[in-house]
């Protein structure tokens, strides 16, 4: 495991071992990282960045073009800018990304100032985040007008 590359990343080990069946049906030798960290606590995945599947250097190219034939990984040739915050209407679905239509998305807290003198004046601890989405495959994010 020397001269091994990190091809892609899971949440769930159960989704590595397909991508890792499909690439070995192809005769490309593979190796996974963190799969039982994962298996014994869910919640660690994100902290230990997911179930790696490694493949060999000489094999990395390969296994990419068929990784992105099947659909596991997306080269639509976007850069991701994760400074910008979009709104969107509220008319669009909540639960896909408007720009990339994927279903990998989620709520991100934002802390909004605007609240926090209402808070001392008051004395009653108003909400001070804002909820914003995030979607983890193109990496923009939004907010919905209300």
């Amino acid at each position: 495991m020397d001269n091994c590359r990190t091809i892609i990343s899971f949440t769930y080990p159960h989704e590595a071992h397909l991508a890792k069946g499909y690439l070995e049906s192809n005769g490309i030798e593979t190796f996974m990282e963190n799969e039982m960290t994962v298996q014994a606590n869910n919640i660690w995945s994100n902290a230990v960045g997911g179930v790696k599947l490694l493949v060999k250097d000489t094999d990395y190219e390969q296994g990419l073009q068929l990784l992105k034939s099947v659909g596991y990984i997306k080269d639509d040739g976007i850069i991701p800018d994760k400074t910008k915050v979009v709104h969107i209407s509220s008319e669009t679905d909540k639960k896909v990304c408007p720009f990339c239509k994927s279903d990998n998305i989620g709520k991100k807290k934002k802390f909004s100032a605007f609240m926090l003198p209402f808070s001392f004046v008051f004395g009653v601890i108003f909400p001070l985040y804002k909820k914003a989405y995030t979607c983890f495959d193109c990496g923009k994010e939004w907010r919905f007008k209300k």
